[in-house]
């Protein structure tokens, strides 16, 4: 199913509220940026669609507009090319050491990953 595929079967109520999970808000949340013509009006469509979702699913009570508008900017953040950027100088991160094998940030460190992958209730090898 395609980004624009999936907008419509949300919108259109072709997604039932036990099938629609955190990583399907983050998927809508870049499918709506990837089709929108701003950050605004991606968290604009969002929140509408979450509204009525919630209400048809009779729980209104748990939309959440600053979590809409927080996740909206996050997946925006990560369509940035230069955000690596913000952890890296530009010699570190395209040096030939970071070509060849993981270099830590020298700029700021990345985000803690979490010790399990979504969806997944075993820790990540290595954790």
């Amino acid at each position: 199913m395609t980004d624009r595929d999936f907008i419509h079967a949300f919108e259109g109520g072709g997604i039932a509220p036990s099938d629609f999970h955190h990583a399907d808000h983050v998927r809508l949340a870049l499918a709506y940026l990837m089709d929108s013509a701003s950050t605004e009006e991606a968290t604009d469509r969002m929140a509408a669609s979450l509204r009525a979702f919630a209400e048809a699913a009779g729980k209104a009570d748990r939309y959440h507009q600053t979590l809409t508008a927080v996740w909206v900017r996050l997946v925006a953040a990560l369509l940035d090319q230069q955000l690596p950027l913000t952890y890296y100088t530009r010699e570190r991160l395209f040096g030939a050491d970071a070509r060849e094998r993981w270099v830590e940030p020298d700029i700021a460190p990345l985000p803690a990953a979490p010790a399990t992958s979504p969806g997944c209730t075993a820790p990540i090898r290595g954790r």
